[in-house]
């Protein structure tokens, strides 16, 4: 069962912005070697995010799962010239490709990855 008609995605998509190579990146390898892809927040919901995020511009934000990165980096596209956002991934694994896409981005000095339990 779609939680979003697909007519309705198809249409938002179509209207949104495009999404930028490395969040492509992400969603596509995400999907291909993760074993928990439904996870990932994707296009729609990351355009969200950005847009909450860019109206506000942040000094810090506070994220809690950081999964494969997408949604910090959408995030982080809003964050004031000196704002900085701190993630919390409980896998390492997932906390080290998330790493590497900040890398990519050119963000990974604004985002900060912590490993561990998040209380």
């Amino acid at each position: 069962m779609d939680l979003i008609n697909p007519l309705l995605q198809k249409y938002a998509e179509d209207l949104s912005s495009p999404v930028d190579s490395v969040l492509q990146n992400i969603e596509d390898d995400t999907y291909q070697h993760h074993a928990d892809p439904h996870m990932l927040s994707g296009h729609l919901q990351g355009k969200v995010l950005e847009m909450i995020s860019r109206m506000i511009g942040p000094r810090r934000i506070l994220e809690i799962g950081t999964f494969t990165g997408y949604s910090a980096l959408c995030l982080a596209k809003g964050l004031s010239s000196d704002g900085i956002l701190h993630t919390i991934e409980l896998r390492e694994e997932d906390a080290f490709i998330a790493r590497d896409y900040f890398n990519k981005a050119g963000l990974d000095e604004k985002i900060i990855v912590h490993t561990g339990n998040a209380l």
